[in-house]
Parts: C-alpha cells; sequence; structure tokens
C-alpha cells in the first residue's frame, strides 16, 4: 500500500490539478481589476482569518497532533477548484469564483509555506518537534499545482478545439483521479480515522461552519450581492486537499495528518451541498 501511496498519489494529483488548468485562461488573473474588493478581501480572509479560526480551534479544543498537523495543512492550503461547482450548485458568481481559484493558486507559491510554517512553529513545534522546510514546500506547490496548472492553460491556449471537443470526458476524469484519491487516503489512514473519528468530525465540522460564517458576515458586512456572497460562503471553507497530501507525503513524511484532511474533504462537501441547494432554491423562489 505505501507504493501505491507514495507514486500515485502524486501522479493523480498532477492530472487532476492539469485538467484543472484546462479550465482557467489568462483572463481569469486579470479579472480581478473586476473585483478588485471581493477579490482582496477574500484572499486576506482565506490568508490570514482561516488559519487564526484553525488556530484558535487547535488551542480550545487540544485535538491529537494527526488531527492538528491536518488542520494547519489544511487551513494554509489554497482554495480548491471544487468551491467553483460549489459556486455553480448555488447560482453564485462563478467568474468570482474562478478568479478566487485562479489567484489563490497562483500566490500558493508563497502563502502556503508561510502560514503552514507559522501554524507548525507556534502550535506544534515546541511540543512535537515539528518544523516545515519552507524550500520543500515551495517545490511541492510548483511541482503540484502551478506547473500542472500552467501545462493545462498551454493546452487550453494552443489545442481550444480539443479542449472543448472533450471537455466534459476530462472533467469526468479529473473527477476520477480525485475519487481514487480518496478511496486510497481512506483505505490507508483507516485506522487512524476510527480512532479519532469523533475528535476528527468536531474539527471538521467546527472549522467548516466557521469558515461558512466569515464568507456570509464578509459579504454582508461590504453588501455585496446575494451572488458574491454565496461565493465566500463557498469558496471560504474549500482548501485544497492535493496540496496538503503533498507536503503531509513529500515534505513531513506524516501520512498520518492526512486522516483529517480527507475526512475535512467530505464532510465539507456534505454540509456545503445542502446549504448552496438552499440558496439555490431562495433564488428560484
Amino acid at each position: 500500500m505505501s507504493t501505491v501511496v507514495e507514486l500515485g498519489l502524486p501522479l493523480l494529483i498532477i492530472l487532476a490539478m492539469t485538467v484543472v488548468g484546462l479550465e482557467l485562461t489568462p483572463a481569469d488573473l486579470s479579472r480581478v481589476l473586476h473585483y478588485p474588493k471581493q477579490v482582496g478581501f477574500g484572499l486576506l480572509c482565506q490568508a490570514v482569518v482561516l488559519p487564526l479560526i484553525a488556530a484558535g480551534l487547535i488551542l480550545l479544543l487540544r485535538p491529537p497532533p494527526a488531527i492538528a498537523g491536518g488542520l494547519i495543512l489544511t487551513a494554509a492550503a489554497p482554495q480548491a477548484m471544487t468551491s467553483n461547482y460549489y459556486c455553480l450548485l448555488g447560482r453564485a458568481n462563478i467568474a468570482l469564483a474562478i478568479t478566487l481559484t485562479t489567484v489563490s493558486s497562483t500566490l500558493a507559491f508563497a502563502t502556503t509555506p508561510l502560514v503552514a510554517g507559522l501554524g507548525f512553529d507556534l502550535l506544534l513545534g515546541q511540543q512535537q518537534g515539528f518544523a516545515l522546510p519552507a524550500g520543500q514546500v515551495m517545490r511541492q506547490v510548483v511541482t503540484g499545482l502551478l506547473m500542472p496548472i500552467g501545462a493545462g492553460m498551454l493546452v487550453r491556449h494552443y489545442a481550444p478545439g480539443f479542449v472543448e471537443r472533450n471537455r466534459l470526458r476530462l472533467q469526468r476524469l479529473s473527477m476520477m483521479a480525485i475519487a481514487v484519491m480518496l478511496a486510497i487516503l481512506l483505505v490507508d489512514q483507516f485506522v487512524t480515522i476510527q480512532r479519532n473519528l469523533v475528535s476528527i468530525l468536531i474539527v471538521a465540522v467546527l472549522f467548516t461552519v466557521c469558515a461558512m460564517a466569515l464568507g456570509l458576515g464578509v459579504g454582508r458586512g461590504f453588501s455585496w450581492s446575494r451572488a458574491d456572497t454565496i461565493t465566500m460562503v463557498a469558496t471560504f471553507p474549500s482548501r485544497s486537499l492535493s496540496i496538503a497530501t503533498l507536503i503531509a507525503l513529500n515534505v513531513l513524511g506524516r501520512l498520518d495528518f492526512l486522516s483529517f484532511a480527507v475526512t475535512f474533504f467530505l464532510v465539507q462537501a456534505l454540509l456545503l451541498i445542502p446549504v448552496m441547494l438552499l440558496a439555490r432554491e431562495h433564488v428560484s423562489a
């Protein structure tokens, strides 16, 4: 199983991120000019406030190191592409969601090692001796996120007809890669998840609810449109499992951290989907 994890997971992540790149264009970055406040405050909350929420939960609940480490990696990860699907489900601002995903992923080169490094140093370093080498984290972000996404964007630029003809197949391939990755992680971390299930669920639910509440509060506080507010509700809890997996596997060598990350991915989906459906019905009404 260890060989499957060490070799299979990075390949699945690269495949999924390349397909993500097929959905992005340089216009998604330039669109920041159309939503300067939403993108600015959205990224600030994701890079600063979400890690603070994670730190608060760790200090309050004192979860085992495996859960605390997984929460730190999850909070430090960039926004996940799945947030765009949640926004589509809730009839939110898809263009804003895609822009936030693109910019968040681009900035992850700097934000992820900084936030995760501080988290491990301040919350786990003194007790557990954890240290997070920033250089190695940066390399994982570049090779596992930025380069595959860039490759996908290049394919879309030079072969738009191919991408358009095979869009549905490629999306299904990406979803299959994510599903296989989840299955591998669940099987590999089954014992750890089973042993800490209650604690993992409590932390995952609280972090998801707090992130959604933060998105709602930011949108309402700035009197943004309903679509922009729902976008924040959907994007704030959506963290990249791929980057968390690469750091845990290739930098820290602590797959037990992923017992939280993979459970969180499922929990936030179970919580976000009904909320997005409720928002959709409210618009229809």
